[in-house]
């Protein structure tokens, strides 16, 4: 600390030396006695030249252009009105993490520093820095919360160079999604949270299942301190409403599990309390289940986009046709409407309050009216939305600011969230055609005009499959092919509409067509979103599933809570399924286990819709 202390008082010698000079100066020169206060005020401070076209450039980016220059134009104020900026909602975690990096960075922290408060991050102006609370910075090197951070990391031991960076492990759960999950996880094994618990993909929460995830530079007996909560398997009931989190086959590698590398999914499904029929006697409803297993083991299914695809209230796909069309307001309506499905009654009040913002204004005339209640209407109803409400959040958020402008509104939602409206109404108009194509031309056959899939390379060492085109090559069945047999039914594709793909020809293809303009759009609408950083070069997705590795086998059985199949927790308990023989005097169940393997974006939903020729709910 001595030799700190001693450049510390070298320094303050220094601009007391100059302090002296400058004084000098002014006593012997009045004249230009303001001249040399400024040259010397100069010299006693090294001037930090901020790019600010950069700046701009970087931040709109991350913000949107109207956002990323009002906070520019805040930040060149000398004497601003309000201390700081507050951002709108942004749900995308990697957006926030870039905007962290951004203003921490050492070309911009000497003009901005940036806090959160309440969910939303907050941009200081630098005549205020010394007003921010000091235990929410999340910028700067002057943070002391991140300098004890980093003495801390300095004082942990070194990783082992001989050891690998990742820990590979499996993840096994009950009534738990995956996402929450991993952050249990995270927590409670004291994993670096800004790496986290990487996973291949989602798993459902009403599932028990397992799957790959990995951990960077996490020592083993951090993860297995998990298997050491409370909590007992089984798969049913007797978990009553708590969750269920284990891990197991832990090993070091040198590769991290990313999500959609993942060759397939493995299903083991049961179906309980089978009903095929009034008067069917055991033996029938026995063979009819086996008959059932055995089509759907043979012939597959219809590749259907499954209901998830279109959301809890299936108008997903309804805001991703506005938004090719241009109506952006058309797509804020969509959203912050009220919901088939029903809410709760605050949200309930906070979508009717927005849908009557304008009675009593007349909207064409009188813009600045309808400006001015509308941004009274956003404030009021941002307060009544809840956390899971991350669009609707971030669309009056903007509107507050920036009333009537639906398209900065739109754009304010997060990349991703906005992809997933686009790729909905791409779903929606596979499916339409994928039924016209089978009614028109079966589910067995090849036909002329058909597009197949001659090569997907899209498939990475690791199985992982990338979506979009890269890697894929189809062709235009023609009579020859035909002929030939050059192709069957588990060949052909339909395209996920693009601005890049190729067409079928035939009905299909005009059917198509027609869907489209029927909602008011052309294939040029893929080319010339509006919004731009999304991109709608589109895909090939195959016409029929065919599982892999089918098995099934009927069960009977007499108590209703009976697990018809062991999970992986209770095999390592060696806790059984077995009973005694359901009693045939008794009131008999029939339920049958079926197990499969779907390949990437399969629905197994869709699936179980084939096996039991019954709709299947979201």
């Amino acid at each position: 600390s001595t030799p700190m202390q001693v450049e510390t008082k070298e320094e303050s010698n220094a601009g007391d030396a100059n302090e002296n000079s400058r004084k000098r100066k002014l006593s012997e020169s009045a004249a230009d006695g303001d001249k040399k206060e400024s040259d010397d005020n100069a010299a006693d401070k090294t001037e930090v030249v901020v790019d600010w076209d950069s700046f701009t450039e970087s931040l709109c980016k991350l913000v949107g252009d109207d956002t990323g220059k009002e906070v520019i134009a805040f930040l060149q104020k000398d004497e601003p009105a309000e201390q700081f900026y507050t951002l709108p909602q942004i749900s995308d975690k990697q957006v926030r993490r870039s905007i962290h990096q951004l203003i921490k960075s050492a070309e911009f922290n000497s003009v901005v520093r940036a806090d959160n408060h309440e969910g939303r991050l907050r941009v200081w102006h630098k005549a205020f820095f010394d007003k921010m609370p000091r235990d929410t910075f999340v910028s700067g090197s002057n943070n002391p919360a991140k300098r004890s951070n980093k003495q801390n990391k300095q004082k942990k031991s070194e990783w082992p160079r001989d050891r690998p960076n990742f820990l590979q492990f499996v993840l096994y759960k009950e009534n738990i999604d995956t996402s929450t999950a991993a952050k249990d996880v995270t927590r409670f094994a004291r994993v670096n949270p800004k790496r986290g618990i990487s996973y291949a993909g989602m798993k459902d929460k009403r599932g028990v299942t397992t799957q790959f995830c990995s951990a960077f530079r996490v020592e083993k007996e951090q993860l297995l301190a998990i298997n050491k909560r409370d909590g007992v398997g089984g798969g049913n009931s007797s978990t009553k409403g708590s969750c269920i989190i284990r891990v197991g086959n832990l090993t070091y590698s040198n590769d991290e599990v990313k999500l959609g590398a993942l060759a397939g999914n493995r299903f083991d499904i049961v179906l309980r309390n089978i009903n095929t029929g009034d008067d069917d006697n055991h033996e029938t409803i026995r063979r009819k289940l086996e008959v059932a297993g055995e089509g759907f083991k043979q012939s597959g299914f219809i590749n259907y986009f499954g209901m998830q695809r279109f959301g809890k209230s299936v108008d997903t796909h309804e805001v991703g046709l506005q938004i090719l069309k241009g109506d952006f307001e058309g797509a804020v309506d969509i959203i912050m409407r009220e919901k088939a499905d029903g809410d709760g009654p605050r949200v309930l009040e906070a979508r009717q309050t927005w849908a009557k913002r304008f009675v009593g204004v007349n909207v064409k005339e009188d813009e600045a009216k309808a400006s001015e209640v509308e941004a009274k209407c956003a404030r009021q109803v941002e307060k009544m939305c809840s956390r899971f409400m991350m669009c609707e959040r971030s669309i009056v958020s903007s509107l507050s600011r920036k009333p009537r402008d639906y398209k900065r509104a739109f754009t304010s939602i997060s990349k991703n969230m906005r992809s997933m409206f686009l790729h909905a109404y791409q779903s929606f108009l596979w499916n339409k055609v994928a039924s016209f194509r089978i009614k028109t031309g079966g589910s067995t056959e090849v036909r002329e005009g058909d597009l197949v899939l001659l090569e997907d390379k899209s498939s990475g060492e690791t199985g992982g499959r990338t979506s979009g085109l890269k890697g894929k090559c189809v062709k235009v069945v023609d009579e020859l092919d035909i002929n030939e047999g050059k192709f069957t039914i588990e060949d052909v594709v339909l395209p996920l509409v693009g601005s890049r793909v190729d067409y079928p020809t035939g009905s299909s293809g005009d059917f198509l067509v027609e869907l489209m303009e029927e909602d008011g759009i052309s294939k040029d609408a893929f080319s010339r979103i509006g919004d731009k950083e999304i991109s709608l070069c589109g895909d090939y997705r195959k016409l029929m599933c065919k599982p892999s590795d089918v098995t099934f086998a009927v069960k009977e059985y007499n108590d209703p809570l009976q697990p018809l199949i062991n999970t992986d927790l209770m095999d390592l308990s060696s806790t059984s399924t077995e009973k005694e023989e359901a009693k045939k005097d008794e009131n008999v169940l029939f339920g049958m286990v079926i197990g499969f393997t779907l390949p990437p974006s399969a629905y197994a939903t869709i699936a179980l819709r084939e096996l039991t020729k019954r709709p299947t709910s979201s």
